[in-house]
């Protein structure tokens, strides 16, 4: 009985150093999705930025010399 209830409180522990080594890789990865959310906005912000002055061809003036 004794020899059950240890190999039940290793396999407990080793569980919980599993769970703890999970939760450091989600916490790591939740900060990682936050910085390349925070970029992937600023990027867009940057794309739009730049084509909004663009005009489109059709809405374009000709050049003087035509």
């Amino acid at each position: 009985m004794e020899e059950r209830i240890q190999a039940v409180e290793l396999k407990l522990m080793d569980m919980e150093m599993t769970v703890e080594q999970l939760n450091e890789v989600i916490v790591r990865h939740e900060k990682t999705i936050l910085v390349l959310t925070e970029k992937l906005e600023l990027y867009q912000n940057q794309l739009q930025a730049l084509a909004s002055p663009i005009a489109k061809e059709s809405e374009e003036t000709p050049p003087p010399h035509y």
